[in-house]
Formats: C-alpha cells, structure tokens, sequence
C-alpha cells in the first residue's frame, strides 16, 4: 500500500549573497514517524572537494539544528529549509529515507569514472538521434530524467534515465523520479524506460519486478548496438 510522506531539504549557503547552496540533510515525516537526516560523516569527510564548502562550518550548523526543538529556527541566510514535498511510495520509511538521501545528497559523491561514463553515452545519444533519427524524434532536456525523446508521429514522450540493473541506488531513483512525475503530471501518453548502462546478468529478475510495478520497463542499453535499437524501435522504424 502506498503511504504519503512529506519532505524537506535542509540546504547551505555558503555565500549568502549567492544563489548556490549545499544540501546538508533530509527532513522526512510520515503519520508514524518525524526524523532528520544529516549528511553522514563519510561524505562530510570530502566535502574538501568543494572549495567553497566548510566542513567545521556545517558540522557548527548541524549541531545547532541537533539541539533546536524548533527545526524552524532561524539561523540567517547561510541555513535554509526548502519548501515541503510530498512523496507517495510502498516503500518502509527507512527506505524512503535512503532514496531521498541519495538523490540530495550521496550522488555528489559518486565517483567521477560513472558520472564520466554516463555523460559519454547520453552524449553518443544525441548524436545517434540528431544523425539519423531527426525526423522521427525529438529529443528535449529534462529536470528529472536524463532523456525525454518525443515520437513524433504518436506525439508520444518516453521518459528514462540511465543506470544499471545491479545497482540498487539506480533502481530506487528510477522509482522515486516516476512517483513523482506521476503524481503531479498523470501518466497519458507517456512510458518510462531504465536504461541499463551494464551487460546483461542472470539474477535481474527481483529488479525486473519492482520496476514492472512501478510501470517502468528496463531497456538493454550497455553498447552501441543496443542503444541504436532501443531509438529505432521508439522512431518506428
């Protein structure tokens, strides 16, 4: 059974006078349960990485936070709390709480070698579809998915991102990217796709199911050949 929880990002500013902020927590709440989330020490550890970013600055605020009843305490501009979400999902709490943390927070501290080869394939996508598919698809940016490819001719958008099929984090992102279209834009005319980066393996099944749920379909996407499939089955072809 699907529950609704309602979120907040806590954010940091390092520059008051700037846009820019760091996100350092997650504020989760159910009918059950009220909990926040800081950045673990893991990745507090390289936060080195970001010059702009203090680690005893933040490790200050989170200790504030930790003592204040009031989570709305006003701490000037530096500590902000984003407007509340909501979030319907099957999910447990706990697991809820991971997914949001990943998206907020953990994937900036992924190592660069994934995000490098991510950026590879969804440019060589651009290039496969401006090359010999532009008279069938429209390919538009997107906030939340790493593609949104139009069929011209159905008028049809599908929605994907890629990832990998072993990779729990992947999969839950997919997951939560989709309730959250869904709940705010309906479905119509619209299927979402994970488009998985690694070779196939023999123990996806479990995976398969809980996407198939959630009405999203898992695309072999890990080499040339099959991405150039993939975009010539959607144009028709």
């Amino acid at each position: 059974m699907r529950k609704l929880y309602n979120y907040q990002v806590i954010r940091y500013f390092p520059n008051i006078n700037s846009d820019e902020f760091f996100n350092i927590g997650i504020h989760l709440t159910s009918d059950e349960k009220n909990i926040i989330h800081y950045i673990n020490d893991e990745h507090l550890s390289k936060t080195m990485t970001f010059p702009s970013i203090e680690k005893k600055t933040i490790v200050k605020f989170i200790q504030m936070l930790e003592l204040e009843k009031d989570i709305n305490h006003w701490y000037g501009n530096n500590l902000r709390f984003s407007e509340k979400k909501a979030f319907r999902s099957g999910q447990n709490f706990e697991e809820v709480l991971e997914i949001l943390y990943e998206d907020y927070i953990g994937y900036k501290f992924h190592f660069k070698e994934k995000i490098d080869k991510i950026e590879v394939i969804k440019t060589a996508t651009k290039k496969i579809i401006l090359k010999d598919f532009s008279d069938y698809l429209d390919i538009k940016e997107d906030a939340v998915f790493d593609f949104n490819l139009i069929d011209k001719k159905l008028h049809k958008n599908h929605y994907s991102s890629l990832g990998s099929m072993s990779n729990k984090e992947n999969i839950n992102s997919m997951i939560w990217k989709v309730e959250d279209f869904v709940y705010f834009n309906g479905s119509s005319n619209s299927s979402f796709e994970l488009l998985n980066i690694s070779n196939p393996i023999n123990d996806i099944q479990v995976a398969n199911n809980i996407l198939h749920k959630s009405n999203i379909v898992e695309i072999p996407y890990y080499n040339e050949d099959t991405r150039y499939d993939y975009i010539r089955k959607i144009a028709g072809i």
